[in-house]
């Protein structure tokens, strides 16, 4: 059956508007998905912008959970998480307040049960920090170590021939550099080639007296950016001297 004149006409009228019809459609929603991930990202880096402001302001609670928000949009990016940590391990040296070690003593001349004692002295005293103790009778040790067990605690126990440093983190300061050195790991496992929280990660361990630890990592971060003449300066003086201690601010960047 032959098609009439007409409807052959009405047939290409329809295409002739259908068809760019379609293309309109289509080409807006690829438009209004572009326009989304502009949107998304415009306000990704407003929240970045945002911590890095209240972080420098030392508004470490609004910092944090500015941080949040923007990993709920990217939580898998690498450096919101180094500088999450790096937010926390700041918040956790202010709950410390301006004493670091924030208390320190020498057992050496104390019975175990006067070692205990001067322990739970200082965990009521300090609150959330950092405590150090120091002995070389390992009844003190052992015994410091079994106290310190009861409660919740990080302690990290370092020996050098006879004397032994008993490094003990409480209270906040404790669940903050936690939350800190978690934030540097889950950086470090998304970018396993980004210094920063390699660096983050020893200036936290070499806070808290666990320096063979906070060696490893801050060799790692000089090998990854060997430009940091800085970090190389600080890890020839760490070389010389193996008992040595630094103090390494954590690094947003």
């Amino acid at each position: 059956m032959r098609l009439q004149l007409p409807t052959i006409i009405f047939l290409c009228l329809s295409l002739i508007v259908v068809v760019p019809l379609i293309y309109y459609m289509k080409t807006s929603d690829q438009m209004a998905d572009r326009e989304a991930i502009n949107l998304e990202g415009q306000e990704f880096k407003s929240l970045r912008e945002q911590a890095a402001v209240a972080h420098n302001a030392k508004r470490h609670t609004a910092a944090i959970q500015i941080y949040e928000e923007a990993l709920k949009m990217r939580p898998d990016n690498a450096e919101v998480h180094n500088d999450f940590g790096a937010t926390c391990y700041e918040y956790g040296l202010d709950y410390a307040g301006p004493n670091w070690p924030s208390w320190e003593t020498d057992l050496t001349s104390q019975t175990p049960a006067e070692a205990v004692h001067e322990l739970e002295t200082a965990m009521a005293e300090v609150g959330s920090g950092y405590i150090v103790m120091r002995s070389d009778k390992p009844d003190i040790t052992e015994a410091i170590n079994k106290k310190a067990q009861e409660f919740d605690v990080y302690l990290y126990t370092q020996q050098f021939d006879e004397d032994v440093t008993m490094n003990i983190v409480i209270g906040k300061t404790k669940e903050l550099f936690i939350k800190a050195r978690d934030h540097y790991l889950r950086a470090i496992d998304i970018k396993p080639t980004y210094p920063r929280p390699y660096f983050n990660l020893g200036a936290l361990y070499m806070k808290i007296g666990q320096h063979d630890t906070a060696v490893d990592y801050l060799e790692k971060s000089y090998q990854l950016d060997p430009r940091d003449k800085e970090l190389e300066a600080y890890l020839n003086e760490l070389r010389s001297d193996n008992r040595g201690y630094i103090s390494v601010p954590a690094d947003g960047r």
